[in-house]
């Protein structure tokens, strides 16, 4: 489903303007990574918000990098990969080494009408910026999300969100694959 096909869809829009995650910077010999890169941006975006101290957007996600276990996909020229599970450890693990007082949350799965929208409009209402993520035949990427609309396909919903940089829609609830969101909250 192209965005233009959308334009008749309910929108809702994050409530604040986001760094972007666009134009992935480059660590050993290849791209750092879209989860690296959308880890990075949440975090500078709490930083802000709290008066923390951490690098700017592309060191942060070459730190964040192995901790997230990003690894080099086979034939890919240099694309790196994050599994759901290791995004949310991993970041979990350095947010707690650095005493920050942030915990990454994710909510993943194939989960049709399982909430996944409620938790879209409770971080929205909180100005708490989320990540999608979609793994499918379609697309694998990890984006901080610009807004999310539900639609439905048949008997079938799931839930569509334009991302902040390309404005390209991930499909968080795709019928074939994993998709899901992430987001960082205070403790």
């Amino acid at each position: 489903m192209s965005f233009t096909e959308q334009d008749n869809l309910t929108w809702h829009p994050f409530p604040f303007p986001l760094e972007s995650d666009a134009g992935q910077c480059e660590w050993r010999g290849g791209l750092v990574g879209c989860g690296p890169q959308t880890a990075a941006v949440l975090l500078r975006f709490w930083s802000a918000r709290l008066g923390l101290d951490v690098p700017e957007r592309d060191a942060l996600a070459v730190a964040l990098a192995p901790q997230l276990g990003a690894w080099r996909v086979p034939l890919s020229g240099g694309a790196r990969a994050v599994q759901p599970w290791t995004w949310l450890l991993g970041l979990n693990q350095a947010l707690m080494a650095e005493e920050m007082p942030l915990r990454a949350r994710g909510y993943w799965g194939y989960r049709l009408g399982h909430g996944l929208e409620r938790r879209l409009d409770h971080n929205w209402t909180q100005a708490w910026p989320t990540v999608g993520f979609e793994f499918s035949l379609r697309t694998q990427h990890y984006g901080v999300l610009d807004s999310y609309a539900a639609t439905s396909t048949g008997l079938q919903g799931h839930l569509v969100a334009p991302l902040s940089d390309s404005k390209t829609t991930l499909q968080l609830e795709p019928r074939l694959g994993v998709g899901g969101a992430f987001w960082l909250e205070p403790i």
